[in-house]
């Protein structure tokens, strides 16, 4: 199958006019407009943007699913494939929440079962471990009575029981023991800071120990201030992905412009933080089955509390675009930099030859007009 007469967007995040032949669902040729034609079929995208799928690298749920408490994880993650993929999203990594240790122990088993087989959507692409290992002074929405000090040995079990399926695992580094947890864990997957209260120096220690992500930048966090630039100042000097929830409610557009220009396009990552509210509109839904209710796109425990987002990642793209991110730099920082940050970059992220051929059409403006 070639797409044709279209703007590609390439590996390099320019835009070119060029075709793309696919087969078997791979990535086989990008050619100069015009250079090839295809037996196989070809479709005429003129007037539309030929991109890689979005990639959500922290979300928790859509559409009444909720990865944590649904028993029937298979369901779960198809109801998430389904909704995603229609928004233009071609793999997420749900994420669990703080809860017992042993359901997290289940959560791993279901999602190893429930993943042998491929999806037609939207890819799950692994586990993002946000609990337990996580501050009780910045939990949010995390239950705090199940937070529990960094254990590398419950980890290993964790990353084991899920079929070696953890991608990220969070961790808050001025925990007891987080600083030798990060340095074993950083051997097996990617290391996040979260829900932390970390000062600088700690911050600065963690990342010299293997932090390389920033779990929803500011939230959870505690402020940059002139006089104590804490741990959020450490995570935007150093080499780190930092997610953002480009909502408009977890994070003021100010905010986003400046972090944009304060680390560039290479390591941010538009996230959602979706909780299982996402596509549905305001009531009453559940986050790690904690009761939240949602209303005018907020959604907050009965204490107040931001509970998650029911904005997509797409919205979070547009969001960022209208909030002053160039667009082929907000496209970045939901396609290669999350697929980077989850080490699926070999086969998602970018239009490049050999990868998967998950890709999108935009309009003129960048928005999704449609799978390719």
């Amino acid at each position: 199958m070639l797409y044709k007469n279209g703007l590609t967007v390439l590996p390099d995040f320019t835009l070119a006019e060029a075709d793309v032949r696919v087969s078997k669902g791979r990535i086989m040729e990008i050619v100069p407009r015009g250079a090839i034609s295809d037996s196989d079929g070809e479709i005429d995208i003129s007037g539309r943007i030929l991109a890689p799928g979005f990639i959500d690298m922290h979300i928790h749920g859509c559409c009444g699913a909720d990865f944590s408490s649904d028993g029937d994880t298979s369901a779960c993650l198809d109801k998430m494939s389904e909704f995603l993929y229609s928004r233009g999203i071609a793999a997420f990594a749900p994420a669990a929440m703080t809860m017992p240790y042993d359901e997290l122990c289940s959560l791993m088993i279901r999602y190893q079962k429930a993943t042998v087989n491929p999806r037609s959507g939207a890819i799950p692409a692994g586990i993002y471990l946000e609990g337990p290992f996580l501050s009780a002074a910045k939990c949010g929405a995390q239950q705090s009575e199940y937070i529990q000090p960094p254990d590398f040995e419950k980890f290993e079990e964790l990353y084991r029981l899920s079929g070696e399926n953890i991608r990220v695992a969070c961790v808050a580094p001025e925990t007891d023991g987080a600083v030798e947890f990060i340095r074993q864990a950083a051997e097996v997957c990617r290391v996040s800071a979260a829900h932390t209260a970390a000062d600088y120096d700690t911050m600065r220690s963690a990342i010299e120990a293997g932090i390389s992500n920033a779990t929803h930048l500011y939230n959870g966090m505690n402020s940059i201030t002139h006089r104590e630039p804490n741990g959020a100042a450490a995570l935007l000097e150093s080499g780190s992905f930092c997610e953002l929830i480009c909502d408009g409610i977890h994070v003021h557009p100010a905010m986003i412009r400046l972090t944009y220009r304060l680390i560039g396009c290479d390591r941010l990552c538009i996230v959602s933080d979706a909780m299982s509210a996402a596509g549905l509109g305001d009531g009453e839904f559940k986050l790690g089955g904690q009761k939240v209710l949602v209303s005018g796109s907020q959604a907050r425990l009965a204490d107040g509390r931001l509970a998650g987002a029911v904005a997509t990642a797409y919205d979070g793209f547009r969001n960022a675009v209208k909030f002053g991110i160039p667009p082929l730099d907000a496209l970045r920082a939901v396609t290669i930099n999350p697929a980077r940050a989850l080490g699926i970059d070999n086969i998602l992220g970018s239009i490049a030859v050999g990868k998967s051929a998950k890709m999108i059409l935009l309009d003129e403006n960048f928005n999704f007009a449609g799978n390719a």
